[in-house]
């Protein structure tokens, strides 16, 4: 193997730390990509739970408002208290 093939070997299998001459700013990357990544997971399940508490709200409204709707119907004819139709 000549001296080029092991260079080239060497570099196709480099992991971690050996790959990158700026390490650090990679490091430092990486870590601001992770927090971003939990404050936009935070943030969507807090929307995600916002949201079904607004729609257990809304439902609870509609269901209060649709069980005192419901009045009799009023016909023309009057009806008194000893069931005579006026």
């Amino acid at each position: 193997m000549s001296k080029n093939d092991i260079r080239l070997r060497r570099q196709r299998f480099a992991r971690g730390a050996d790959r990158y001459r700026n390490y650090g700013a990679v490091m430092e990357r990486h870590e601001k990509e992770k927090k971003l990544k939990i404050v936009i997971r935070a943030f969507s399940m807090f929307l995600v739970a916002l949201i079904v508490i607004m729609l257990i709200v809304i439902l609870g409204r509609l269901e209060k408002k649709s069980r005192t709707t419901h009045k009799p119907t009023v016909s023309g004819q009057v009806i008194t208290v000893r069931g005579q139709i006026v």
